[in-house]
């Protein structure tokens, strides 16, 4: 178990360079850029622009760049590019060993090119309401999608199955955006019952996240709950909706497979009950598929879902990502991506931890 999650994490640290590599360069190529600031603004002078860019060090090689954004390189006493920090040990290795505090190895992310403000600032700022949102979802909608599709998997072909096969189709096929407003036509419009955007009511407290509404908080604690509990339902309800009929049905094909395994068949044979068969036996078979999918639920946490932050104007990484995507704010967008990418490796050695958990042969 241990030698196959090292081999496993040594694959992930392979990806991981693959993926800096690409991020930088597709940016790179991508039109923009820092020198946009200076775009039709007639206060700044083209000496002022080239100062501006030699500052940010994007007047060297690429490699260069690479290497600086990295943290893997530094510019030594006499202005040449050294790959050793000044402690002697290479500049990639941790802050107290290579003596390194510039790139993203060693924590400095950079600023945003739009508001000037520390990239890791910005995200932090954006993390806690994606995992407010997304954790929500995701408890719902795994917990429904494996009880849906096991029910269907055993009742395959009755009126629940056939009932729920054409709810599920329909909810799949509804686009996230479209879902979304009619979640807000009905419940905030029609009904009345539920607020409509943000994380809170402006009326009564301040913006989320500020030292104002931390204050509120801590004056208000039941209040300040209710009111995020509101303005959680219809995000939450829209992202659940989307996600458990394709998991459903998935969890549904998988127990339809399983329940016809020999060694099910050789369970049942045996005088098993119906319900120990399913659980012991079925169910765990079912479920080494559907391990990939909570694997994945990790980055999804991360970036939470960019349609529906937008909809209902939720301030995360979803939100964030759109903001940086339309401004053409590399430093904030290059982060996200990355950070992204690493939980996409993490979700995925997870999902192989739980495959070795479910079924041992997957390790020989």
């Amino acid at each position: 178990m241990l030698m196959y999650a090292l081999r496993r994490i040594l694959l992930g640290f392979s990806i991981m360079i693959g993926v800096t590599i690409l991020i930088y360069a597709l940016l790179l190529a991508a039109p923009g850029g820092p020198e946009q600031k200076f775009a039709n603004n007639p206060r700044y002078t083209e000496a002022q622009k080239v100062a501006y860019i030699a500052a940010l060090g994007l007047d060297k090689p690429v490699f260069v760049q690479y290497c600086r954004w990295l943290g893997a390189c530094r510019k030594d006493a006499d202005g040449v590019e050294a790959l050793l920090g000044p402690t002697g040990f290479p500049a990639f290795l941790p802050t107290p060993l290579s003596g390194i505090h510039t790139g993203i190895l060693h924590g400095e992310f950079g600023y945003s090119y739009v508001s000037g403000e520390d990239v890791m600032y910005l995200i932090s700022g954006a993390a806690l309401p994606t995992l407010i949102l997304a954790g929500l979802s995701i408890v719902i909608w795994l917990s429904i999608a494996i009880i849906l599709g096991v029910v269907m998997g055993i009742r395959s072909g009755g009126k629940f199955d056939n009932t729920m096969s054409v709810v599920t189709y329909v909810s799949y096929s509804l686009p996230t955006f479209l879902l979304g407003f009619m979640m807000i036509w009905l419940f905030a419009i029609v009904l009345n019952i539920t607020p409509v955007s943000g994380m809170g009511d402006s009326r009564i407290s301040p913006a989320f996240g500020s030292d104002l509404y931390w204050q509120y908080f801590g004056s208000y604690p039941i209040e300040a709950l209710l009111d995020l509990a509101a303005h959680l339902i219809l995000p939450v309800l829209t992202l659940v909706i989307v996600s458990v009929a394709g998991d459903a049905r998935y969890v549904r094909a998988s127990v339809i497979d399983s329940l016809s395994m020999e060694h099910v068949r050789t369970a049942r044979a045996k005088g098993l009950s119906g319900r120990r068969v399913i659980m012991r036996h079925a169910l765990r078979t079912a479920l080494i598929p559907f391990a990939t999918n909570i694997g994945l639920a990790l980055p999804f946490l991360f970036g939470g879902a960019l349609v529906t932050e937008t909809i209902f104007a939720w301030p995360g990484i979803g939100r964030l990502t759109l903001q940086a995507t339309n401004s053409l704010d590399y430093p904030v967008l290059m982060m996200i991506l990355l950070i992204a990418a690493l939980l996409v490796v993490v979700g995925n050695l997870i999902a192989d931890l739980l495959y070795v958990i479910l079924d041992p042969r997957v390790r020989l």
